[in-house]
């Protein structure tokens, strides 16, 4: 079970307990980078536009393409800074927001760019299907991070797998941060650069918590497997079993 109260603490642990401390403020300070530069093709595009809108378009698809190619391996790098301040690195690299062009340019811009193109699909569909999506690929960038040899539809099937019967348990998580929100857009919105980063650091933890529990279950299984397997037939020294579907011929050279 997933207590978001114990979610929370750990958050606060891995950012010190203080707001202007130096882990809290470096990530702020990557999470600002990060924001800046995957809306900035957008924001220069529309910019061109409203003072020409023949330059406007010329550049705005070659400034959407930009975005689109810049944001997966971006979203990669952010998750790993975050993920090892959750892990107990309190050494924060900012070079890491841009590892994902290094390790996995092609695998990463792929999963941020279907990621995004199959929950808009989803949400074509009332809109709820398309928010349920989201929460089933939540977790695809903390998984690739992790396995750099993953591909995307594997980091998204995983991802789906990983949030089976928690979706609901991480949108509660969401949830408890509207107060936060709240609190840091009423003042003068600055204050929701840390309420993202408290934010963001949970959904961290959050994610290691699945892996517990995953791997509980997932050994709990392989338990009660092997115990239902005690009356099958034993490996002989040759290190097959005894095959019961054995051809009849074969039985009889082994009985004479």
């Amino acid at each position: 079970m997933i207590e978001l109260t114990s979610i929370r603490s750990r958050a606060r642990d891995s950012l010190e307990h203080r707001l202007f401390g130096n882990v809290w403020i470096t990530l702020l300070i990557c999470t600002l980078a990060y924001t800046v530069i995957v809306g900035l093709p957008t924001s220069l595009s529309g910019t061109v536009t409203r003072f020409s809108p023949v330059v406007g378009g010329l550049i705005g698809v070659p400034l959407g393409l930009v975005g689109m190619v810049i944001s997966g391996p971006l979203s990669y790098g952010i998750t790993r800074i975050y993920h090892k301040v959750a892990l107990g690195n309190k050494r924060i690299d900012f070079v890491d927001l841009f590892c994902g062009f290094k390790e996995e340019l092609g695998e990463t811009f792929l999963l941020g760019f279907l990621r995004s193109l199959f929950i808009g699909l989803w949400s074509l569909l009332f809109i709820i299907p398309g928010i349920v999506m989201s929460y089933a690929y939540s977790m695809a960038f903390f998984i690739q991070q992790e396995s750099k040899e993953k591909n995307w539809r594997v980091c998204l099937d995983e991802s789906k797998e990983l949030t089976r019967g928690y979706k609901g348990k991480l949108f509660l998580l969401d949830l408890s941060f509207i107060g936060w929100f709240i609190v840091g857009a009423l003042c003068f919105g600055v204050g929701l650069l840390w309420v993202d980063v408290y934010h963001t650091m949970a959904r961290a933890h959050f994610y290691e918590e699945l892996k517990r529990i995953k791997a509980m279950e997932y050994r709990e299984v392989k338990s009660e497997s092997t115990e239902g397997n005690a009356d099958e037939p034993v490996f002989e020294e040759t290190g097959t079993p005894s095959d019961p579907f054995a051809p009849a011929d074969t039985e009889k050279k082994e009985e004479e």
